[in-house]
């Protein structure tokens, strides 16, 4: 654990560390660019969505979002900003298409990649900074909805 972290919050800096290593996985398959490296891609974004990414953008609109929001204001674009960013990664998750898979994959990743990277940056230490124990515990001890699998498309 990095010092001044809440421990608290160590499962989403966790996560946070892997979803960089995924943006790289998939940036890599685009980068072979052969279709079964695209279709690895999408099966592998879509397996992450289901398993992983859905409960987590669910714990961070539910116990980070809406709390943050309460008291520090002055950060309104910030959170709208990480909000849309979560819709297109539903978006491009549940949408992906051999035939715009090279595209999709890309901009998954580098969208998956720069969030996370400013999650990390100015989301967390703003947590850390305004959040109660409690709050913290709450963040801790989330239990996300079920995730429905994404409709696969022909």
């Amino acid at each position: 654990m990095t010092a001044n972290r809440s421990p608290q919050l160590e499962r989403l800096y966790r996560e946070h560390a892997h979803s960089l290593a995924f943006a790289d996985r998939i940036e890599g398959l685009v980068a072979d660019g052969s279709a079964e490296s695209l279709a690895q891609g999408i099966q592998l974004v879509r397996d992450y969505y289901e398993q992983e990414l859905e409960a987590h953008l669910q714990q961070e609109e539910q116990t980070l979002f809406g709390p943050l929001l309460q008291h520090d204001r002055e950060n309104f674009a910030l959170f709208a900003q990480l909000g849309k960013e979560h819709g297109f990664l539903r978006m491009v998750a549940a949408n992906l298409r051999p035939e715009t898979a090279e595209r999709d994959l890309a901009a998954f990743a580098d969208v998956l990649r720069e969030h996370t990277r400013t999650e990390d940056e100015r989301l967390l230490p703003l947590v850390e900074a305004h959040f109660t124990p409690e709050q913290l515990d709450a963040v801790m001890h989330f239990k996300p909805l079920p995730t429905a699998p994404i409709q696969r498309h022909s």
